[in-house]
């Protein structure tokens, strides 16, 4: 009876994250009008899941700094994952649409009709959608690990390494979305450009704010530390 309450308020809020996760998305879509409507549309995923990523990341150290959200612990594990399934569909979505499932393309190399050949015409890109492919095999190994079942199989300090590797994806995915916003959308000499991203503001936002409560906490953990040391 008691698994079945705890299962029954853990699928509640995958109901609320989820509903949450792809109102986020409509929201970004909605945003993003100008834009042509397949990069409109995995632009909103993309936007939404790096919304995701950072109330998961902030939880933690907000729990750190200020006790009194630890109720929010409970919610991480599934904004962790809703995290997890809108960046995998963002990146489907620019492999299928975007791509067209052209390893040369995803890295930045195109046929130039006046070389005869293909080259590399956008390097950054290519460097950014690496970034972009390392975090997302990362994001799937860290959602097909994120239940009790995965941690108790795996041993709780090997689960503890891998999920670790959160902060680490919140890196990979900030300087993978930072090119896109702030260098591969601006003018250039071969291509029109579309206008800039609704999402530059809170992206900077987010980004700031994950980086001061990791830090404040850091500071406060070895402070709690030297503390108690001392009172030995």
């Amino acid at each position: 009876m008691k698994k079945l309450k705890i299962k029954n308020k853990s699928l509640r809020r995958h109901l609320v994250v989820a509903s949450f996760g792809f109102a986020l998305t409509f929201i970004f879509w909605l945003a993003h009008f100008e834009w042509h409507d397949e990069m409109r549309l995995w632009r909103a995923f993309g936007d939404a899941g790096y919304a995701l990523l950072f109330i998961t990341l902030i939880i933690g150290p907000m729990n750190k700094i200020w006790p009194s959200t630890t109720f929010l612990l409970l919610w991480r594990r599934e904004f962790g994952i809703w995290f997890a399934v809108l960046a995998v569909t963002h990146g489907l979505l620019i492999a299928h649409g975007w791509a067209n499932w052209d390893v040369a393309a995803f890295f930045g190399y195109e046929f130039i009709p006046q070389l005869g050949r293909i080259a590399r015409m956008e390097p950054g890109f290519g460097l950014a959608n690496t970034l972009g492919f390392v975090a997302f095999l990362w994001i799937v190994i860290l959602a097909f690990t994120s239940s009790d079942r995965a941690m108790r199989w795996l041993g709780a300090s090997p689960w503890k390494w891998i999920h670790t590797g959160s902060h680490i994806v919140f890196y990979l995915v900030a300087i993978h979305t930072s090119y896109f916003l702030f260098i591969h959308y601006t003018e250039s000499f071969h291509k029109s450009v579309p206008p800039q991203s609704t999402f530059v503001i809170p992206f900077i936002l987010m980004s700031a704010i994950v980086l001061a409560l990791q830090i404040t906490s850091y500071i406060k953990t070895v402070k709690s530390k030297n503390r108690r040391i001392s009172q030995k």
